[in-house]
């Protein structure tokens, strides 16, 4: 299901928000009910908005991990079928008519996470997690129950869902450049630094941040290295805490906002910005493991970012 947005909101919210059975869909709403970006907690029975790239949809929350969540699809329509679990309108705080699709529940990282939206009862939670899977249920079985419009939803939901799901592989993709060859640092000669830094159009320092995979870089940057140096850097090990809080939704906006300062990726920009708080936490307390939260927050005010911005 591919949305536009309008103020961080997913254009067929902006539509709802219009009418007046859903004024609780506004940016302003949201923002009352859920409190600022960097203190929202995906918690079971949230409806929350799921997105990678151009590709978005709802999803209800049925487990939540420390970096993975079990959630069921959910459609703004009401759709009755075997497999499909309809809540009225006034079963959600969104207001209208929505559908669960129960049996296309699956495993989700907390990175792909955008923002919440709603919530259901625990009544609802409890009959999605024991409803049958797919798995469960003979597919044969389920579409001949559905007509055509139904199988149709169906499978671009389950389309939708597989896009999102790829975003971190099987549920966590390393951060870090790709190691494609080992640099001989002995015999380099002191002017390929030089080179390096002047053919990237960066300072020494950025340059040789990035030669030592303490900084992100794109694949033409890679090539530069590789040619003037021989290899490109392999990245140094990240500690699994700083990974872990970089992909909770609550600093989705800040790695969205360094992503369009630095025109990339926002998987590149989520590296770039662990790489550039380790690097801070270091300075600060050496070898003690720091408050990650804490440290990301002081990063963003030492750059002048905000964290609860939409992003």
């Amino acid at each position: 299901m591919v949305s536009d947005k309008r103020d961080g909101l997913p254009q067929e919210f902006v539509a709802l928000a219009q009418q007046a059975a859903a004024p609780q869909l506004t940016e302003s709403a949201l923002r009352l009910r859920f409190g600022p970006r960097s203190g929202w907690a995906p918690a079971p029975g949230q409806i929350w908005r799921v997105t990678r790239n151009d590709v978005g949809l709802l999803v209800l929350l049925l487990e939540v991990g420390v970096d993975s969540v079990n959630a069921a699809p959910i459609s703004v329509e009401s759709v009755h079928a075997a497999d499909t679990l309809p809540i009225d309108g006034g079963g959600t705080a969104l207001g209208v008519p929505v559908t669960v699709w129960p049996g296309l529940r699956r495993g989700l990282s907390v990175g792909v996470l955008d923002r919440p939206v709603a919530e259901v009862t625990t009544a609802v939670v409890g009959r999605v997690i024991g409803w049958p899977t797919r798995s469960e249920e003979p597919v044969s079985d389920v579409v001949r129950r559905s007509d055509p419009a139904v199988s149709e939803a169906r499978a671009m939901l389950e389309d939708d869902l597989a896009a999102v799901a790829d975003v971190l592989g099987s549920d966590v993709e390393p951060l870090g450049p790709e190691m494609t060859g080992e640099i001989d640092f002995e015999n380099l000669p002191p002017e390929a630094f030089d080179e390096v830094a002047e053919r990237l159009g960066v300072s020494m320092q950025v340059a040789l941040d990035m030669i030592d995979g303490k900084r992100v870089s794109t694949p033409d940057q890679e090539m530069i290295m590789r040619e003037v140096l021989g290899g490109s850097p392999a990245a140094a090990a990240l500690p699994p805490g700083l990974v872990t809080e970089l992909q909770q939704p609550r600093w989705r906006g800040l790695v969205r906002q360094c992503g369009r300062l630095d025109r990339i990726t926002e998987e590149a920009a989520r590296t770039a910005l662990a790489y550039d708080v380790i690097a801070m936490a270091a300075r600060q307390t050496g070898g003690q493991e720091p408050s990650w939260p804490d440290r990301i927050r002081r990063w963003s005010e030492s750059h002048q970012l905000d964290p609860d911005a939409v992003g």
